[in-house]
């Protein structure tokens, strides 16, 4: 009897373990619906931003590199314990907005990573005393309402809305002015531009009214961005591949800036940089400090500037020998580059 317990016990302990083992082999694999932030070495950006009659880095002279996260989906494995290697956990809800689908913020990564480069041209030619000419071109649908009428328009994300009603708008402000002349509830026609070609939308405008709000305002349920057309007698050109969203702005502005000095601020440091960046230089927050801190780290990068909001956590993740500098300003990144400890 004492044996037939005995070789029980051991049976349902065996089907336990395999089963057991069974699932969590599962989990290994079966992803989620939330998203994991992995590490990534950051980027060298000489090569993805070009300055027109750049010469070559001098030997020694300083590198910059943007810094970038791998963002895919989490398997169940790490929604019950975590994603290793300084990987971070991202619920469905905090990347995605109701509605959206992963494809629509793939799309809105990439209109966001084209405003990052307008921004950096701008600003650093800018700083160079290069002349720069910027006019507003027309207001981009970055972000559409899913629940708005618009949603089942046939607008897209990325197109460039030139008019409503026949009346032309190039920025938000005069966006915003017409609609509020049109009032809410109001069938209109949008002239879009979508790549090379334009078209007209038909759609209705909707109110903003709540009970908190009274008085309300009229909205297209639409994230507006101005589409900027620049003129400059030396050009920018930029080769990104497989990376989306603002946050390099800060980066390529200063590889603008360091290929029209020849490199010579950089004092023959590896300088690593993330932040939006708007075209008046202001350095904006952004998302995965934790991660870009130590993909920082796998560059050897002397020092890593970011935006103030993120320094903290930044300063937390950085590997020793990598200085970590919040900077809110394009010009506090040149000054913060130009007092950096060299070895």
């Amino acid at each position: 009897m004492r044996r037939f317990l005995f070789y029980l016990i051991l049976g349902f302990a065996l089907v336990t373990l395999v089963v057991t083992g069974g699932v969590l082999l599962w989990s290994l694999q079966a992803n989620s619906e939330d998203f994991a932030f992995v590490p990534r070495a950051a980027v060298p950006t000489i090569g993805v931003v070009s300055l027109e009659g750049q010469e070559s880095p001098p030997k020694g002279a300083g590198s910059v590199y943007f810094s970038t996260i791998g963002v895919r989906h989490a398997t169940l494995y790490e929604t019950w314990f975590g994603v290793g290697d300084g990987g971070e956990l991202i619920p469905n809800h905090a990347l995605l907005e109701p509605g959206e689908s992963e494809e629509d913020h793939s799309r809105l990564d990439t209109v966001a990573m084209d405003s990052s480069q307008t921004a950096a041209k701008v600003v650093g030619l800018r700083a160079l005393g290069v002349p720069i000419s910027v006019k507003a071109e027309g207001v981009r649908i970055v972000g559409i309402d899913p629940q708005a009428p618009i949603a089942t328009s046939g607008a897209e994300l990325g197109d460039l809305i030139l008019a409503i009603n026949d009346t032309r708008v190039t920025t938000t402000p005069q966006l915003r002015g017409a609609l509020t002349r049109i009032g809410a509830d109001t069938a209109i026609t949008l002239e879009v531009r979508r790549g090379k070609e334009t078209d007209t939308v038909s759609t209705r405008t909707i109110s903003t009214r709540t009970i908190k709000n009274a008085q309300g305002g009229v909205i297209l349920g639409i994230v507006p961005s101005e589409a900027m057309l620049i003129t400059t007698p030396r050009e920018v050109t930029f080769s990104v591949e497989g990376v989306g969203g603002p946050s390099a702005g800060l980066a390529f502005a200063l590889q603008i800036y360091s290929a029209g000095k020849n490199y010579q601020d950089l004092r023959g440091l590896r300088v690593a940089a993330t932040g939006t960046l708007s075209m008046e230089g202001a350095v904006g927050p952004i998302g995965g400090a934790t991660q870009k801190a130590i993909g920082a780290g796998r560059v050897d990068a002397d020092l890593f500037l970011v935006p103030m909001e993120n320094v903290a956590e930044a300063r937390q993740s950085a590997p020793s020998g990598v200085e970590v500098v919040g900077v809110a300003t394009f010009t506090d990144a040149l000054r913060a580059i130009a007092h950096a400890r060299t070895s």
